[in-house]
């Protein structure tokens, strides 16, 4: 999908659902499209307009005038919203968006119609971030149930923000204060005995499902530790440096290539530098990573009590 790189101003944003049950919704995403069901509306008539002659089609078939209205007015949204409407569905537990270009065509395969996006879906807000559903308001994603096939999205404001990669002030200041928790964070863990950083990497890897199966090896200053991983059975090593630099790196990775009992390694510290490695069996987890687990577990107040 094409990145966007400039903030998105759309005049309204429309909920579609791209086919009974999503059968549409690859086929869309793929080729850059809209579709509409909608099977029997004259087309002629709703493409130039003359919305008269599409209700009382509708209103034949549905046997009810309100039923019929709805239909309508989703028909009317589909065929005559511009180019600064904003279209939204689902996918792939994503939010996916864009914007149509104006005009209505008939789909080769005689159901229903179809409308070219200007620039195809995007599934990232215009800074680059996904935009997973696990990452969205209740209150957008309620949008999903809506029983027809077009609605209004009433959350307009969060969306236009979550797109655009802004965040309330609110939410904002959480984020700058969270921020600089993690970075006050990493001398604290400076100030660790090499026992307790060694117990503080157990608490962590214990809290994210690894369970400790051994203790492979021991030093003043550093540890190697044998993890597994219940759920999938995978075994990794990991060293434990209070302090490491590249050679250290070097030297373990020598070590994991050598084992044939090890599935991954991770290595960890909290001074020094290692640099960067491209091994996928290899992680990194230098100071500033490590910071943000301990805060993600739950164990600043541990380390702040420890290290009083």
């Amino acid at each position: 999908m094409l990145k966007v790189t400039t903030e998105i101003a759309p005049t309204k944003a429309l909920y579609i659902k791209l086919g009974r049950s999503g059968n549409w919704e690859k086929e869309c995403l793929e080729k850059g499209i809209l579709r509409l069901d909608y099977d029997g509306t004259p087309f002629d008539a709703a493409a130039s307009g003359d919305w008269d002659t599409v209700h009382k089609f509708w209103l034949e078939a549905r046997k009810d005038s309100g039923t019929a209205t709805r239909d309508v007015n989703q028909i009317r949204n589909y065929f005559e919203s511009g180019e600064d409407t904003l279209w939204i569905t689902f996918h792939d537990s994503k939010l996916w968006w864009c914007f149509a270009k104006m005009g209505v065509k008939k789909h080769s395969d005689g159901h229903g119609s179809y409308r070219e996006t200007l620039d195809g879906w995007h599934d990232a807000d215009v800074n680059g971030g996904k935009l997973s559903s696990e990452k969205l308001s209740g209150s957008l994603l309620k949008v999903q149930s809506f029983q027809g096939t077009i609605c209004d999205v009433k959350e307009f404001e969060y969306l236009c923000r979550k797109l655009n990669g802004l965040l309330l002030p609110e939410v904002d200041a959480a984020v700058k204060a969270e921020n600089e928790m993690v970075q006050k964070i990493i001398p604290l863990m400076r100030l660790l005995t090499w026992q307790d950083f060694e117990l503080l990497v157990d608490l962590i890897f214990s809290d994210s499902g690894w369970r400790r199966v051994g203790q492979v090896g021991k030093t003043q200053k550093t540890v190697d530790i044998e993890l597994l991983l219940p759920t999938t059975g995978e075994r990794a090593f990991v060293q434990i440096k209070s302090s490491a630099g590249k050679r250290d790196l070097a030297d373990y990775m020598v070590r994991l290539q050598n084992s044939t009992i090890y599935d991954r390694m991770f290595f960890v510290w909290h001074s020094g530098e290692v640099g960067t490695t491209e091994a996928d069996d290899v992680v990194l987890i230098g100071p500033d990573r490590l910071a943000r687990m301990v805060f993600d577990a739950g164990l600043t107040t541990w380390l702040r009590e420890k290290v009083s």
